[in-house]
């Protein structure tokens, strides 16, 4: 066991059991003195394993120990808390990999603080002798790491005093540079505060206790999440290449935070540049890999796809004096920091739409350049709320028609398990048509020219019978019984007299005539085809769920009576109308209903349409989804009972919906759950957490079918 000791703001070391408790008998090292013998945690002398409290001489002065000297591992760095020395040597043991720190620091900390925590921890200290770990970790309270704080800040103040003094007191949000295209804000403190316990949950077995505690309080790793931490990407000048930038976050403890880094990834010190400290990259000074940057109470963690690019864009942020940031040259995105969100992205500018039509496949992203949004997610009591604002660069975004119009919403029943409609300037697409899509199919298409097909109407036309509003409403799948209506025969008695018997005749009968006979034989079926009045067409018609449902579409019904007439359209009308669907024109709407909605067909409205918050909702907007999940748990629906069903039950309903009608367009999406007085966040983390269980399973299943094959 390889034991090091800090002292008077010294580190000694290492020192074997017998070494240590010679040095204690000595006077050189009291109980007192903090002691690391595991490689991760400081604890007092007395605490080793081993030692023995009679070992010391209590009443003999403590002296500097004689030998060996100071420890050989712990060289003078220009910064860093030397504390964090010998655990440091050792982490770096098990991370010499490149690739192993990347995932470790710069993906950890590009997607929250509570990765670190949980990633690294498990990577690093899921190894070893994780029982003595976890009785260490206990034992080591707060007071005690506090004390080596304040320890290795004095020691680090003198021999690097120009670190906390000459960086200019900039906020972070003035930091980010004006060419951003994208910034993202995350409020660790809200999510934690709505979801920490079931957080936890979800963090896989074997952790060590640090973990726990660091998602408790983020604070005793150094990191102050009262405010959130900040994303920001800057476009390369070449599109295909992925954008610079970083991930930025405010310290509590500038040495708690540097020593827990260095713990956990084995870096060596930083070096010390104009103002603020830089670890060397991940994986070596010649590569793209991430690299992190320490400023007087903040860290900043990037990286760029060319090395070249990587220090420029570290020191523009950390020399950053606030004169040239976004916040001084975009309205959008003033307003967008004086908002406050769970998780919020901001986007603008032509250079990034340039970057993401370059990643994307014959993306064309023309239409947007001059525009800027937002992305919001909040967790709210009772519901989660995701919603989208994006503003257009000019009209041709411009396609609907800002909401649905009274005369269609009475076709919208109140309590329908699912609707689905929109309201859009059809004409709108049709240019968009013509401009995007028609010249790819050459002079095939004419959207002007006569067709016979739709009753001498060209497309055009035929389009133009439609006024843009369309509005389905599913309230019911009716599940027929065995044997009803005409469907598959309930079987044979097995009650009555024969019952036992085999029906499929005497299994020992060899060369005796067959239980069935043969087709077109002796009582055999005629031609080999089924029993006279037997449909299976019908059967298997009878046997399908019956939906119930109403269909409404806006129509100008001088063009639509001229178009349905056409041929094709007439028959298929011809055959719905034979399963018992109604469709009839009334006040300028067609509609098509099931048997259940007949009557909205002559009255002009169903029994009980939608109002109040319900009618709002399509008011607002011209697209809406919305699923109501409780009808669908009271159906006779063939799912098994547990798994998913289970999920659903607290579920309330779904609502997607957005607005286009404006060049300041709008999207939302709302998950409600039945209990309106608990968070969202812990409802969702456990819709998550069963999806984990299930999926996994599936897809072992299909790997098992994938080697039965083979």
């Amino acid at each position: 066991m390889n034991i090091y000791v800090h002292k008077d703001g010294t580190q000694y070391g290492p020192y074997t059991l017998e070494q240590l408790q010679e040095y204690i008998q000595q006077g050189s090292f009291t109980l007192q003195d903090l002691a690391c013998h595991d490689g991760q945690n400081w604890v007092p002398v007395a605490q080793v394993p081993g030692i023995a409290p009679a070992a010391t001489s209590p009443a003999q002065p403590a002296a500097q120990p004689k030998a060996p000297a100071k420890a050989s591992a712990a060289k003078k760095k220009t910064v860093t808390a030397s504390a964090a020395r010998p655990a440091q040597q050792t982490a770096a043991k098990t991370t010499k990999s490149g690739g192993s720190k990347k995932w470790i620091i710069f993906g950890g900390i590009g997607v929250t603080v509570v990765a670190i925590i949980a990633g690294v921890c498990f990577a690093i200290f899921s190894g070893g002798d994780e029982t003595e770990d976890k009785e260490v970790a206990g034992s080591n309270d707060a007071t005690k790491e506090d004390a080596i704080s304040d320890e290795d800040e004095n020691t680090e103040e003198s021999t690097t005093s120009p670190t906390a003094t000459t960086q200019p007191n900039i906020a972070l949000v003035d930091r980010i540079p004006s060419d951003a295209g994208g910034v993202i804000f995350i409020r660790l403190n809200d999510l934690l505060d709505k979801g920490r316990d079931d957080i936890k949950a979800l963090l896989p077995p074997g952790l060590p206790p640090m973990v726990g505690k660091a998602l408790e309080d983020p604070s005793s790793l150094g990191v102050d999440i009262s405010q959130p931490l900040q994303i920001h990407l800057i476009p390369q000048d070449d599109p295909n290449l992925a954008p610079s930038g970083g991930i930025a976050g405010k310290l509590s403890d500038k040495a708690k935070f540097m020593t827990t880094l260095e713990l956990l990834a084995g870096l060596d010190a930083p070096e010390q540049k104009d103002g603020y400290l830089l670890y060397q990259p991940l994986g070596g000074a010649e590569g793209s890999e991430p690299q992190i940057a320490i400023g007087s109470d903040f860290f900043f963690a990037g990286g760029a796809d060319k090395p070249s690019d990587r220090g420029p864009t570290f020191e523009k942020f950390m020399t950053a004096d606030g004169s040239s940031s976004l916040s001084k040259s975009n309205e959008s995105f003033v307003a967008f920091t004086n908002e406050s969100h769970d998780l919020s992205i901001w986007f603008g500018g032509d250079s990034i739409l340039e970057t993401l039509g370059s990643q994307i496949d014959n993306a064309n992203l023309d239409t947007l350049k001059g525009g800027k949004g937002t992305i919001t997610l909040n967790f709210e009591d009772g519901e989660l709320v995701a919603q989208m604002k994006v503003d257009a660069p000019n009209n041709e975004m411009v396609y609907g028609k800002g909401g649905f119009s009274d005369g269609i919403l009475n076709f919208a029943p109140a309590d329908a398990i699912l609707a689905l409609g929109f309201a859009f300037d059809l004409s709108k697409f049709v240019e968009i048509a013509e401009k995007e899509i028609l010249p790819e199919f050459g002079d095939d298409i004419k959207l002007n020219e006569p067709m016979p097909e739709l009753g001498g109407l060209s497309i055009r036309d035929a389009i133009g019978a439609f006024k843009g509003e369309f509005l389905v409403s599913l309230t019911d799948v009716k599940i027929p019984t065995p044997g009803a209506a005409g469907g598959f025969p309930g079987g044979p008695s097995m009650d009555g007299p024969g019952g036992d018997a085999n029906p499929f005749g005497d299994p020992d009968m060899e060369g005796a005539v067959p239980p069935f006979p043969g087709p077109g034989g002796e009582a055999g079926f005629p031609g080999g085809g089924p029993p006279g009045g037997m449909n299976p067409g019908a059967m298997m018609m009878a046997a399908m769920p019956k939906p119930e449902f109403i269909v409404a579409a806006s129509i100008n019904t001088e063009k639509w009576l001229k178009l349905k007439a056409a041929p094709p359209l007439a028959m298929g009308m011809g055959l719905a109308m034979m399963q018992g669907y109604s469709i009839t024109e009334k006040d300028d709407f067609l509609l098509i209903v099931s048997k259940d909605h007949l009557q909205a067909t002559q009255s002009g409205t169903v029994k009980n349409p939608v109002s109040g918050a319900g009618k709002e909702l399509f008011a607002k907007n011209d697209f809406v989804l919305k699923i109501n999940v409780a009808p669908i748990l009271k159906m006779d629906l063939p799912i098994p009972p547990g798994g998913p069903m289970e999920m659903l039950k607290d579920i309330s309903h779904l609502e997607v919906a957005s607005n286009s009608g404006k060049t300041s367009g709008t999207g939302t999406m709302k998950l409600v759950f039945e209990d309106k007085n608990k968070n969202s966040l812990p409802q969702v983390l456990k819709i998550v957490n069963a999806i984990n269980t299930i999926v996994p399973a599936g897809m072992n299943e299909l790997d098992g079918m994938d080697e039965e094959f083979e």
